[in-house]
């Protein structure tokens, strides 16, 4: 859509591992160079600045104000971006400008807000839908205000749809069938003719260089797309039978299969697949019946056209920086939906001889509602599908796999060390990192993510040795992996070994800058040290990336009420401080109340640190199961009963 070429040409052919790569010229750098104003609002991450789609653009809105917190703030509502767009348009609304507003409502899980919730609660989907168009309206209603409506070129359309159960597909991207990949697109043009519906193929690929025909702008060297605006200056339609619209999904070579490759001509729709498929898309507009074999000079036209297209748009030497999605970025996709069993394979070649892709829509299906499960903590209904996998699939190594994730999940450590022993056996051969190999990346990826939750297992049961052994293979296997530097560190920290555990938190810190736990174990780990400046920062660090953390607060608390250095002793930031980490947990937690109760004394306000202690006392003796802490309390108490603080003998922070 912003580039006007397809995928072959562009190189980014799913929204995992792939980029936009500079050599690509984007609408926005062509409008830009025309002197026009050029902003888009993203209301999700698929679509954040990182995987290149910002260029040519002076703003890239990609900062989520009020976040979805069901997507770990990773999308936000349709209000939210209607409400900038309208701000930017009040801003613009003198210049020339090009504005791309993106909505990401329609996805899953489908939960519209009210009262299109209570509307359409037997169809959610229609729901988001129904949203999402309100959203709109109030854009085109701030053009109207702002007098600029009847000169605003307006272009509303989709990426895709919803299977919705179509063709055995609940979601998209799998398949290419018409259920997911045929999109509205309405064009409104200034002057130009109203209520026109053409029935010709057109595609997302025709959107920049209709623009660009629209408000006579050359259109760019490389389009693979059709300059539509003849149709909104002459009342005729595009000739017939001269459309090939490319059209692909390579999600299936995950599971080893083929290719799906399409082209649709007019009414008919060809998909290259092991096992091909022909349709009338005017008598058969489903695509239930296969007329491959009723039709076979038509297969082979079309085909022959497919493979001419496929050869003549595929770039072969525009490799760019070498892209890595980090580990982060990957959580927050797949947050999103946006699920991986492996990289995908480009695989252009008609290879009738692998496995075809409709075979695997099951298994694809079970994959993605597992591992959905497993990152919504829903365990049970996780492990009932997994199990049917591993029934219809034995030798499926991943089935194992998410069943240790399952166990890890649950805290049951002997099924977690059954599971991912397993795994690792069955994968053992193929661990071994070789260039250029992504099936080999993704396994490796996974059987570190095994080695490093044994190595918590491991840690749990007080087998650090064994724990050690088993994060250093994770490393090992995958160097990259901030979480195992990380849990590393905590072993090192167990152990005591607090200049080892500082340079492993380091190391995690380098990969992910943003790793707040790292930040705070790397906190308490300085605060051992005695380093307390540094301590101080690391906490801070990490409230600022998790701003309701209690134990955060706790540690900085205890520092600022215990230590006596003139930077570190500030009782009164303690009292507060420590009253925030009570507040999150209810006063309930006798650690913290405990805090707060050394806080009160260091600002000698001792009868609250007796009144506060005392409730820590009653709390922890009431479960009885933290005996130590008990025994410290009393200590303390006596203290503050003679008036005085208690700096000596604190115990270590608690990890």
């Amino acid at each position: 859509m912003l580039t006007g070429t397809n995928p072959l040409y562009h190189g980014v052919h799913e929204n995992v591992d792939y980029r936009l790569e500079k050599f690509n010229l984007t609408l926005p750098e062509v409008l830009r160079e025309k002197g026009y104003t050029t902003g888009a609002i993203i209301s999700s991450f698929v679509l954040d600045s990182k995987f290149g789609l910002s260029q040519g653009f002076d703003t890239y809105n990609d900062h989520f104000i009020y976040p979805m917190s069901s997507w770990y703030g990773n999308e936000r509502r349709g209000d939210e971006a209607s409400r900038l767009a309208c701000d930017w348009l009040e801003k613009h609304q003198s210049d020339l400008f090009f504005l791309f507003l993106h909505y990401f409502d329609p996805h899953q899980d489908y939960l519209p807000p009210e009262p299109f919730a209570t509307l359409f609660k037997d169809d959610l989907y229609a729901g988001e839908i129904a949203y999402t168009d309100s959203c709109i309206g109030q854009v085109l209603r701030k053009l109207k205000d702002l007098g600029i409506y009847d000169s605003t070129l307006l272009i509303i359309t989709s990426d895709h749809g919803e299977g919705l159960g179509e063709h055995t597909e609940q979601y998209h991207g799998f398949f290419i069938y018409q259920s997911t990949i045929k999109v509205p697109l309405i064009i409104r043009v200034p002057g130009g003719p109203k209520g026109k519906k053409v029935p010709d193929v057109v595609g997302l690929v025709d959107v920049a260089p209709t623009i660009c025909g629209l408000l006579g702008i050359d259109t760019p060297r490389v389009v693979h797309g059709k300059d539509l605006s003849p149709l909104f200056k002459k009342r005729k339609n595009i000739k017939k039978n001269k459309r090939y619209i490319y059209c692909e999904s390579l999600q299936a070579t995950q599971y080893g299969c083929g290719s799906l490759l399409g082209v649709v001509a007019d009414r008919w729709k060809y998909i290259q697949a092991p096992e091909p498929e022909l349709y009338d898309l005017d008598k058969d507009p489903g695509e239930s019946k296969n007329l491959v074999d009723d039709h076979p000079k038509r297969a082979r036209f079309l085909q022959a056209h497919l493979s001419s297209i496929v050869e003549e748009q595929t770039q072969t030497n525009a490799s760019d920086d070498g892209f890595v999605l980090d580990n982060e970025s990957r959580r927050r996709l797949e947050s999103l939906g946006y699920i991986s069993t492996a990289a995908v394979v480009e695989n252009f070649d008609f290879d009738e001889t692998k496995d075809d892709p409709k075979n695997w829509i099951r298994l694809h299906q079970q994959v993605q509602s597992v591992r959905s499960y497993i990152r919504a903590e829903q365990y049970p209904d996780a492990e009932t599908i997994c199990r049917q996998i591993l029934v219809e699939h034995p030798k499926f190594s991943l089935g194992y796999f998410f069943m240790g994730k399952i166990s890890f999940g649950k805290n049951d450590a002997s099924a977690s060390i059954l599971y991912f022993s397993r795994f690792l056996s069955m994968i053992d051969k193929t661990i071994s990192r070789q260039p250029e190999n992504t099936q080999q990346d993704f396994l490796c990826e996974c059987a570190s993510v095994a080695y490093r939750n044994l190595g918590t297992v491991y840690f749990q049961q007080g087998n650090y040795d064994k724990a050690l052994a088993y994060c250093s293979k994770a490393l090992q296997i995958a160097p990259g992996s901030a979480n195992t530097y990380y849990n590393v560190g905590n072993l090192y920290l167990k152990l005591g070994q607090l200049s080892e555990a500082l340079a492993q938190y380091n190391s995690a810190l380098a990969l992910d800058p943003n790793f707040s736990e790292a930040h705070y174990n790397l906190g308490i780990t300085l605060s051992q040290m005695a380093r307390f400046d540094e301590a101080v920062a690391h906490y801070k660090k990490a409230l600022h990336l998790k701003p309701d953390w209690p134990e955060a607060f706790d540690q900085m608390a205890k520092l600022k009420a215990v230590h006596q250095t003139e930077d570190i002793h500030k009782p009164d930031e303690a009292v507060q401080l420590a009253q925030l980490a009570c507040r999150l947990t209810g006063y309930n937690d006798p650690g913290m109340l405990d805090t707060l109760g050394i806080a009160f004394a260091a600002a000698k306000r001792f009868p609250e640190a007796i009144e506060t202690a005392q409730k820590a006392l009653y709390l922890s003796q009431l479960t009885g199961q933290d005996q130590p802490l008990a025994d410290e309390i009393r200590k303390r108490l006596q203290l503050y009963k003679s008036n005085k603080s208690y700096y000596e003998s604190v115990p270590s922070p608690r990890k």
